[in-house]
This record gives C-alpha cells, structure tokens and sequence, in this order.
C-alpha cells in the first residue's frame, strides 16, 4: 500500500511544488521508490515542471489529467477513467534515476471544475457532499494504483477548497512548506487547526451517510513543517534578523516538528526549475553545489521518507 502524502499551505508563494518536485524526484533516485505525483493545482506548475510545456500541453490535449476525474461529477459522463490519465516516467530521458517516478497533470480547466463542483449535486445532498470530497479516493481504489505505487504526493493549491480536500481524504499525512515571517506564524496553526477540525471533522460526519470508500483516511497526521526560502546573512545566526526572530518562534511552536535541514534562498533552486530539473542534477554548480542545496534536499527527503513510514 502506498503513503499518500499532501503538501498544502494556504498561502501561495511558499515552495509547496518545489517541495513536491524534489521530494518525489528525490524518492525516485536515492532509493529506487516508486512514485505518483498528483496535481491538484490548476496553475499546473507541478505538471510542467515535470512534463515541460510541450508534454503538458500535449498530455492535457489528450485527456490525461486530473480533471478527468474530477470532472466526472460534473458532467455528464459518470465513469472514472483508470490509469491511462497518468504519464508514466515523464523525466526519464532527463535522468534515469527518476524512471520510477510517474505523473498526473494538473490542467487549467481545473479551476473551472472546482466551481462546477461547489455549485453541483447529485441525489442526496448529504451523500453528495461526501462524494464530490472523495473523488481521488474512489479513484484511487477503482484504478488500484495503491499497490503500483510506494509513495503517492498531491500538491495542492494555495486553498482549501474541494480539491484540497479530495486530497486531505485520501492522505494518511500532510507536510507543510513555510517561510519565517509573521504571516506563517499565524497562519501554520491555522491551517493544522483547518486540516484537523474542519476537513477531518466534516469528511468523517459525512463518512456513515456516503458511498464507502478503502482509500479514506479518518485522521490525516502532519508529518512536519518544512523551512523555505529562508534567506542568509552574515549575522551571529547566519540568517537576517527577521527571519531568525520568526524562525525562533517557530521554533518554540512546533518543536520537532519543524524539520531540518532548513532550504535557504538562493538562485541555485530557480536556476534549476528554470531548466525543469531538480538541483540534484545541477549538483556541480556554483549556486546549488556550492551551497549544499542538493546535499540538504538529499536530507530532508530522507528526514521526510522516515517520518511518512512510521505513519
């Protein structure tokens, strides 16, 4: 069985796709892990990243993406597709290693379906509104995929609207990108808070009165807060000053976990996607070797590996 894992945060800006990219290319070369990256963004940029424009374009011109399921809530065709919707091994001739890993687009009609699907119900409306949340579980379990897979990863949009939701159902855990300002102090428990007693809470009161579904998951755990874009500077701490001020509380909020190593800003991660690869492929540069950007992303999605196996 798969861990199925969301990165989410409700502020946009923050590394979410970053973070998946490099965690999932990460599992794929460091130790041979089967994969599924699913977009649930409609801004696509998890599914370019990984396709590049022409294979994204190309992918969503012949139906393989994540609307296609959801979609089939909205329209007039009931039937979930299978697996044919994934692009197997979009990265493979940019590196071997990451053969094993797999994608699902994401599609800029997405964010069309997302209002189509607030605004539709069918039959019951109690057992509707459970539907509708559990698309990717009923996916996901149609398709048996579960078992093709060691790790499947959403990346969701800066929200926490139906498609988030869809892939808080279906997640055991759920990791959390931030940067040290103000606005991630406040907003981090939030969104904990959010996950724990709004989503968990409603999915699991509507639960006895829907369609049952295998791959839902009551409780979904935060697996930890993950440090981007924090920036450096020749201070005692070796970060600016404010960062260091909001790393500390951080810090004192979060404990444990707050994961390490953090990732700091630096051109070294744009330089890398600008080319559609992660920075363990730009490892003799510069600005990723030379800041031990590939070395920490190598950590972290190790740190990030054992805490989603012991979920």
């Amino acid at each position: 069985m798969a861990k199925r894992i969301s990165i989410i945060n409700f502020k946009g800006g923050v590394g979410k796709t970053t973070l998946a990219f490099h965690l999932g290319t990460g599992l794929a070369c460091l130790n041979n892990d089967r994969v599924l990256l699913i977009d649930v963004d409609h801004q696509s940029s998890l599914s370019i990243l990984c396709l590049r424009s022409n294979g994204w374009e190309r992918a969503v011109n012949e139906g393989r993406s994540v609307s296609e399921i959801f979609g089939t809530f909205v329209g007039s065709e009931s039937k979930l597709p299978g697996t044919e919707v994934i692009v197997e091994s979009p990265m493979r001739n940019i590196d071997p290693d990451y053969n094993t890993m797999d994608v699902l687009p994401a599609s800029l009609q997405l964010d069309d379906i997302e209002i189509e699907l607030t605004a539709t119900h069918q039959g019951n409306a109690i057992r509707s509104e459970w539907n509708k949340r559990t698309l990717l579980c009923r996916w996901i379990e149609e398709s048996g995929i579960d078992d093709t897979y060691d790790y499947i990863i959403f990346d969701c949009p800066p929200a926490t609207k139906i498609v988030s939701q869809n892939a808080i159902a279906a997640s055991h855990g759920y990791v959390i990108p931030v940067i040290p300002e103000a606005v991630m102090e406040r907003g981090t428990p939030h969104l904990k808070d959010m996950i724990q007693s709004g989503i968990d809470a409603r999915l699991k009161a509507l639960a006895p009165m829907g369609d049952q579904r295998s791959m839902y998951v009551p409780d979904t755990e935060l697996v930890g807060l993950v440090i981007t874009q924090i920036r450096t500077s020749g201070s005692h701490s070796g970060y600016t000053n404010d960062h260091t001020q909001h790393l500390g509380s951080l810090q004192r909020r979060w404990g444990t976990s707050l994961l390490r190593p953090y990732i700091v800003h630096g051109t070294g991660v744009s330089e890398a996607l600008t080319r559609s690869v992660p920075v363990y492929n730009l490892w003799k540069t510069q600005n990723v070797g030379g800041r031990d950007l590939d070395r920490k992303y190598y950590e972290l999605t190790e740190e990030l590996k054992n805490r989603i196996d012991a979920l």
